[in-house]
């Protein structure tokens, strides 16, 4: 068996080779059999790339395992590329972190550009983006913000001390959930870790480099254990929306039910009459694109935002000053 999985890997390597040997291709560095130019890419990857363009040119070529790759490296040729064929560069490449965190690459992050990709576009920007639906969540910011300035204040009073990176994610969550999900869901209800944690832990497993996007018969084996910890995640997430989606149908029938982003999403749900054709996957899909963008983006820009205060005590007491002319 052993030999003939050696001589099938042998056999591979050699077509690849001639392959391209046939192929016009941009100046690039010799690549090992079966792993390519895997092995020159390190810990900085963008570093690597920076030093091999130096030595290559602006336009290069890679073969990444069997993924073959050309990294473009100067911004003339970058708009070369992207200006005039966007929309053939509109699109990422299936890889594992779309099949297990996207629910086979059914959202915004991972999804292919079409009609599928704008008609949610149109869907989110109408239902969750809109100039009119932001000025009709400014009330429920305004309350979540004064939970966070009454508990600053409070904590102020006390002498305490203050973890700002957790309060700013809870008050992230807590915006996100009630603009997306419709009502506020506790830490707990999500999972033990809290919402932070699992999000922080998706985030970092979808950028993660994972050998079986570029060999995939390696990454059958789960060596570094992406894929394990990337179901673990996904089923996190798909329980918690599968709690949010009963909840919405069970309480659909009342009087008094104003329709939220899950709402409107539902009513699309299985109708092959409509613009948007949604099954449950799409659904939850899109729900974690939209809690994503509004939870870690804004918990990260606001954490950062602190962080060069505290490191510039001048700016902070100009900000401290312009914010007392504005509140009197």
């Amino acid at each position: 068996m052993i030999w003939i999985a050696i001589l099938s890997v042998s056999l591979t390597c050699l077509l690849l080779w001639r392959s391209m040997n046939k192929k016009r291709l941009p100046p690039g560095p010799r690549g090992l059999p079966i792993l390519g130019s895997l092995h020159k890419l390190g810990e900085n990857p963008h570093r690597d790339l920076h030093q091999l363009a130096q030595k290559h040119g602006p336009i290069m070529y890679m073969r990444l395992g069997i993924v073959h790759t050309i990294v473009v490296s100067s911004p003339h040729a970058a708009e070369q590329f992207l200006k005039p064929h966007d929309l053939v560069f509109a699109s990422r490449p299936p890889v594992e972190a779309a099949k297990y965190l996207a629910w086979e690459q059914k959202n915004f992050t991972f999804g292919a550009y079409g009609s599928y990709w704008r008609n949610m576009g149109k869907m989110c920007t109408l239902e969750l983006l809109s100039h009119s639906k932001t000025i009709s969540f400014k009330s429920m910011r305004q309350e979540e913000l004064d939970l966070l300035i009454k508990l600053l204040r409070d904590a102020a009073n006390d002498i305490a001390a203050v973890d700002i990176s957790a309060e700013i994610s809870t008050l992230a969550a807590g915006v996100g959930c009630r603009m997306v999900l419709g009502r506020k869901y506790m830490d707990k209800e999500l999972n033990e870790k809290g919402f932070k944690a699992v999000m922080k832990e998706g985030m970092h497993l979808a950028a993660a480099p994972n050998i079986g996007d570029y060999i995939p018969y390696v990454g059958a084996l789960d060596l570094k254990g992406l894929k394990r910890r990337m179901k673990v995640v996904h089923k996190i997430f798909d329980d918690f929306f599968e709690k949010v989606i009963e909840e919405h149908m069970k309480s659909e029938s009342r009087e008094d039910k104003i329709k939220d982003f899950v709402d409107v999403m539902l009513g699309f749900l299985g109708t092959q009459e409509s613009e948007y054709c949604i099954e449950l996957p799409n659904i939850k899909a899109i729900l974690l694109d939209m809690l994503a963008g509004s939870m870690d983006t804004s918990a990260t820009a606001i954490e950062w935002a602190f962080s060069e205060l505290m490191r510039h005590p001048r700016m902070m007491k100009k900000l401290q000053w312009s914010w007392k002319l504005w509140l009197v």
